[in-house]
């Protein structure tokens, strides 16, 4: 996978997987592994969570590659942290945590997902433009969503499964510093909508 793929891949995650069932609905601070799969294939990431941002961050042949989603500015920042490289877009018509709202949410029963006792939801959300989702999303007693499953549309007009799981949850305060462009970086021009790859 190049560095682009990969890029393409952090901003899909943020923009349109985590805001349909898995950050929306997280409001506490905590670390984790998140693993993603998209129609049966595997990707692995390291996320930093807090409420309205998220970090996550994935190394493509020894390259590490970062994403800032920053729901409270509107703003995504994509950093190249080997080229102290930065490129922002505007999200502000795109779905975020912030603005997906939850239409329904019916408790299914209990399951243990990597170790850890979860509460499963069939849940419906809506979207800015007025889309209605439904999936499924595993609430452990913290509050953490270790595990969500949901369908999407592709712009080749197919539907893929996503699913999500969050592994070796840290909780605690994560520092302010990991939600900010680093002092040195440049920026770039990037077009966020050529980024996606469905």
């Amino acid at each position: 996978m190049t560095v682009v793929k990969f890029g393409r891949l952090l901003v899909l995650t943020l923009i349109l997987f985590v805001p349909s069932a898995h950050s929306v609905l997280d409001r506490v601070s905590y670390s984790a592994t998140r693993v993603m799969r998209i129609d049966g294939t595997e990707f692995i990431t390291t996320i930093n969570h807090a409420p309205h941002m998220e970090r996550i961050t994935g190394t493509i042949a020894g390259l590490p590659l970062t994403l800032i989603l920053r729901s409270d500015r509107n703003v995504v920042w994509q950093l190249i942290p080997f080229m102290s490289l930065y490129g922002e877009a505007d999200i502000s018509e795109m779905d975020t945590p912030d603005n997906v709202q939850i239409l329904s949410r019916e408790e299914v029963g209990n399951e243990t997902i990597n170790g850890q006792a979860a509460i499963k939801y069939r849940a419906q959300f809506l979207t800015r433009g007025g889309t209605r989702h439904e999936g499924f999303f595993w609430e452990n007693v913290d509050g953490v969503h270790v595990r969500s499953e949901f369908p999407f549309i592709g712009r080749d007009g197919t539907e893929k499964r996503v699913e999500l799981e969050v592994r070796d949850v840290q909780l605690g305060p994560q520092p302010a510093a990991l939600f900010e462009v680093p002092m040195g970086f440049t920026r770039i021009e990037i077009d966020l909508a050529s980024l996606l790859p469905f």
